[in-house]
Order: C-alpha cells, then sequence, then structure tokens
C-alpha cells in the first residue's frame, strides 16, 4: 500500500557471455539457468501520505541495501521459475507466486506427479507465496521448477542508494519506483 497503477513495467533479464570469433560468428555461453526482473511501478494520483509510506519503506531497506518481494499486477502463465535447489533434507519450497493454479512441478527437468511425489499448499511461503511439499525430499543439488499460472514474486531491491526526497516524490510519478531484480534465494 499504496497500490502502483496498473500494469507494472517486469523486464526479465538473463546473462549471455556473447565474444565474436574471427569469422565474425557468434559464440553465446548462458551464464544464468533463470531470468531475474527489473520492476518499476509508476503511481497516478499519489496522495501525500502514499508517497511517505513508499519513502518510508525505501528508508527501512536501507536504500538498495536490503532485498524484498513485489508481486505482479496481473496474472500470467509462467514457465520454467526456480523453486529452489534439494538438500536431501528441505521437503518445502516456495513457488514463486501466489494465487497459482495449474501447477507443474519439475526435479532436475522431469514433472513430477501429484499426489504420487508433492502437494501444493495455498500460501504460507516468504511473502505469502504457494508452497510445494514433496513426499520425499529431493536429493541434494537437484533443481526445483515449476511452471504455473497467477502472480508471479519477484525478488527485488531498490535500483538506487542515493535519492534526494525531491527527485523520489517526483520520479514516482513521472518514471517510477524502479528496483532491481535478484537471483532467487
Amino acid at each position: 500500500d499504496p497500490k502502483p497503477s496498473y500494469p507494472l513495467i517486469v523486464t526479465p533479464t538473463w546473462k549471455t557471455l556473447i565474444s565474436q570469433v574471427g569469422t565474425g560468428a557468434e559464440q553465446r555461453k548462458m551464464k544464468s539457468l533463470f531470468a531475474v526482473y527489473d520492476v518499476t511501478a509508476t503511481y497516478k494520483k499519489l496522495l501525500p501520505a502514499g508517497a511517505k509510506t513508499i519513502w518510508e519503506f525505501y528508508h527501512a531497506r536501507k536504500g538498495a541495501f536490503e532485498a524484498f518481494h513485489v508481486y505482479d499486477l496481473a496474472v500470467f502463465n509462467h514457465d520454467d521459475q526456480y523453486c529452489g535447489t534439494g538438500d536431501g533434507d528441505t521437503d518445502t519450497f516456495d513457488i514463486p507466486g501466489c494465487s497459482t493454479s495449474s501447477q507443474e512441478i519439475y526435479l532436475d527437468g522431469v514433472e513430477q506427479s501429484t499426489p504420487t511425489h508433492y502437494s501444493v499448499l495455498v500460501g504460507g511461503g516468504e511473502s505469502s507465496s504457494d508452497r510445494i511439499q514433496f513426499v520425499t525430499a529431493p536429493p541434494e543439488g537437484s533443481i526445483i521448477t515449476a511452471n504455473f499460472t497467477g502472480y508471479l514474486r519477484m525478488r527485488v531491491r531498490f535500483m538506487h542508494d542515493r535519492l534526494p526526497r525531491e527527485l523520489f516524490i517526483r520520479n514516482l510519478y513521472r518514471y517510477g519506483a524502479e528496483m532491481k531484480g535478484l537471483k532467487p534465494l
């Protein structure tokens, strides 16, 4: 609160190392298996109390220091979203979304069947995300991903560490609050 104007500007960012060889062809190497999401939230008709709330939230995060989660404002289909890495003991992982449906859960790229392998828990995860609970904890090093329909939860931080209040308030109207996408935990 206050709720930003619809829609958020959500920019998926991948890491690809691109180099050119002598023939002019490109060689590309994927440096990240999953996208991070930069987010810009704009505010129209923001009352002074709303600006104060956002300003205080910015300070509580100590500018760009502390990460937080933000949810997209629209329901979309999301594929290949990172949920976690197995350690052999943990059986519950957050789905990076809330109000999810049509969940497909993968362990090292192999689709798991429900209720044989897992169940979906509504809410209860970090920042109220939905969760997956496996019947047996996934093995150490296994990658858990999900396809789902719902609101995407994105881990971000504020883009700027230094932001004068006048510029902050003005930019909420003109450009929005910019947040840098971070790798999921």
